[in-house]
């Protein structure tokens, strides 16, 4: 038992790739069973997915979903599994919210892949009936990028990531002439490889359907803080945690407020699930804390060594 205070942390969609989780999946029954459960109520092979693609299956929302929060829970059992530490506080980004709720016990496991794979299609068909966008603005303060946006329709802050990296989602048109319109400006604008405006009002025809299956699931209340996304404060009650996950899907993710207000209360955060996109948005907003992730074999390592020291 560490007597570190350890936060955790869960990415979503973008962070996939191909191969993700195999080492631990080879290492690790408790990885194995977390595959098994979710391939069988999700309906397809999530190690097959993950491990043979190809990117463009995996890329796939309905996929894609499924799969980062699959490795991201399979990799906080492991880590749980090799040092005993409760969380102070969980935390994840879009889907990785719902990675949050499980790992704080408000979810249960099973619950979670059945909303989360409803989730995905609810999510894709929306992004059928809006079509949409989204663009990485960097360099810019998040003001800056709320006056820009107030000169276009159908154009919305999505993701408060970090310092100078706001990212906006929108309409087709609408995102067509804010793109324009940054390149006459010359300033930085960076499209992101995504079907949708997500976490936009664009999304508001999911976040209907979503609302009647969050109220079918029983949720308890968390063994610890989860901080959500679409204000950045900690729940704790059902009625909260449920209100939380219906306004993230329509609303901005406050990340950078997120980690503002858990930086006073940790000696560490780790991230847990593929990539190391949240731990570089972390670095950027609160340079002084330690970070870690776990993806694989030598993550996982240095991580545990980390935590002995």
């Amino acid at each position: 038992m560490t007597d570190k205070k350890i936060g955790v942390v869960f990415p979503g969609q973008g962070s996939q790739y191909v191969g993700m989780c195999k080492d631990l999946y080879n290492n690790f029954e408790i990885v194995r069973e977390i595959f098994d459960i979710g391939s069988r109520i999700c309906g397809f092979d999530i190690s097959s997915a993950c491990f043979d693609g190809p990117i463009e299956r995996l890329t796939d929302t309905q996929v894609c979903q499924v799969c980062i929060f699959t490795v991201s829970f399979a990799c906080l059992k492991v880590i749980q599994g090799e040092i005993t530490f409760s969380p102070v506080f969980a935390a994840g980004h879009s889907l990785g919210e719902y990675t949050a709720f499980v790992s704080a016990d408000a979810l249960t496991l099973t619950d979670a892949f059945d909303l989360i794979s409803k989730r995905a299609v609810f999510m894709k068909d929306a992004t059928i009936e809006n079509p949409g966008g989204m663009i990485a603005v960097i360099g810019k303060t998040l003001q800056e990028v709320q006056d820009i946006i107030s000169n276009f329709n159908d154009v919305y802050i999505s993701n408060i990531n970090a310092p100078g990296q706001i990212v906006v989602g929108g309409s087709d048109k609408g995102i067509q002439f804010f793109t324009n319109w940054c390149s006459e400006k010359h300033i930085k604008a960076i499209p992101l490889n995504v079907s949708g405006a997500f976490h936009t009002p664009l999304m508001q025809p999911a976040a209907s359907r979503l609302s009647d299956e969050i109220d079918k699931i029983n949720i308890r209340e968390c063994r610890f803080p989860v901080y959500v996304n679409y204000n950045g404060r900690p729940v704790a009650h059902p009625q909260e945690i449920k209100d939380a996950l219906k306004k993230q899907i329509t609303h901005p993710v406050q990340w950078v407020k997120i980690i503002e207000s858990v930086s006073p209360n940790v000696d560490l955060i780790i991230e847990c699930g593929p990539k190391k996109v949240l731990s570089g948005l972390i670095k950027k907003i609160k340079p002084q804390i330690q970070v870690y992730n776990i993806e694989d074999m030598p993550t996982l390592n240095k991580t545990i060594e980390f935590i002995k020291l």
